[in-house]
């Protein structure tokens, strides 16, 4: 029996997510938002009504596709995630067939690696990971469970992420930091010094501004 995919979102990302498995020729059984309407069709693919869908639908030959994103905080796609997980479900992971994505490196369940994306020798990515949109990670990154890299994210080598960390676009890590736990990097800010777990940075060089309280 081939196993279906339904994608998680209706959203913009959701909507990207769902381009993305189609071009890889994925076909999806359809999309799961509450919010959305029922009659409507996110390129062509039909949604089905709320998670609620899942209740009667057996997880054995069935993978999720996470369609929430993060601007920025990354809790619910994390809940999510964990919530589905707990109930027995799979996730799948995916590239974009236009991401340069190395073969020596390791990708966990749930991840996805967006359009145009470069990945390099030697990274981990944890589950439910997003590489989002031509965004470069160098040799030797550690990404952990739940970061979001947001659109035109560099990291240069040997950066590591820790979990509900996000990276706001066009940032740029030099190498060998470290960003903590539920941090926020903002747009455009060039992190050159560690970052704790939950701080808010922003700026050239990146210095902190702020507290991530909803984790």
């Amino acid at each position: 029996m081939s196993e279906a995919v339904y994608v998680l979102g209706a959203g913009g990302h959701g909507r990207v997510v769902v381009d993305a498995l189609l071009a890889n020729g994925f076909a999806i059984a359809g999309i799961l938002d509450a919010h959305a309407s029922l009659t409507h069709l996110v390129l062509g693919v039909p949604i089905l009504g709320g998670d609620e869908y899942l209740d009667n639908v057996s997880s054995t030959h069935l993978f999720l596709v996470n369609g929430l994103g993060a601007n920025p905080k990354t809790f619910r796609r994390r809940n999510l995630f964990r919530g589905m997980k707990s109930r027995g479900f799979r996730f799948k992971s995916f590239k974009h067939p236009s991401a340069i994505v190395s073969n020596a490196i390791d990708i966990q369940e749930g991840c996805q690696v967006m359009a145009g994306v470069v990945i390099q020798t030697g990274v981990t990515l944890e589950e439910n990971v997003v590489i989002n949109t031509r965004a470069s990670i160098d040799h030797d990154c550690i990404i952990r469970s739940h970061a979001f890299i947001a659109p035109g994210s560099v990291l240069c080598g040997h950066v590591t992420v820790a979990s509900s960390a996000f990276i706001g676009a066009g940032a740029v890590v030099i190498p060998n930091i470290h960003i903590g736990e539920n941090a926020i990097v903002g747009a455009g800010a060039v992190v050159t010094k560690p970052v704790q777990d939950g701080w808010i940075v922003a700026g050239n060089p990146a210095v902190k501004i702020g507290v991530n309280k909803s984790v």
